[in-house]
């Protein structure tokens, strides 16, 4: 059954298919024991296509939401930081829209927890790499209505 998402981080399949709850709450950057209640893996649906305009660049999930801190104190958005550096983000966005289109490990996914969002939960800085080592994978912001489909539930770990 369809699941119609128009907002929040996604990154690609190939970072979350084969990790379990604690792994995805340290890669994703959930709070400890978010993703103790379960979740499910969902994926762009197979009829759906991303085009430059359905997202922003996110930068990696070491960054909460991908706000990178600047030296400045306050914080910018991988997009800004590349505009600044004389990229053409428009081109990289369509770029990263074949990557997505060649699909397999490279589909668009997003980590749906069962225990929804409250104020006041957390989001820190991931750490894919592994406990205390901030890292994290890539990651985009969904701007636009899309279709997704479930891949995986993970279920309760209680």
């Amino acid at each position: 059954m369809p699941i119609s998402i128009g907002s929040g981080d996604f990154t690609i399949l190939k970072y979350l298919i084969n990790l379990n709850a604690r792994e995805l709450e340290r890669t994703v950057g959930f709070d400890k024991d978010r993703l103790a209640t379960g979740c499910v893996i969902v994926v762009l649906s197979g009829h759906e296509s991303l085009s430059p305009d359905d997202f922003e660049l996110g930068g990696s999930t070491r960054w909460s939401a991908g706000h990178i801190p600047i030296r400045t104190g306050g914080h910018t958005t991988i997009e800004n930081l590349l505009n600044d550096r004389g990229q053409n983000v428009a081109a990289l966005k369509q770029k990263v829209c074949e990557f997505f289109a060649r699909r397999g490990d490279n589909t668009p996914a997003k980590v749906l927890p069962n225990l929804r969002h409250t104020d006041g939960m957390l989001y820190p800085d991931a750490e894919a790499l592994g406990p205390g080592t901030r890292s994290g994978v890539m990651q985009f912001k969904l701007l636009k209505m899309k279709q997704f489909e479930v891949f995986r539930t993970i279920p309760s770990v209680r």
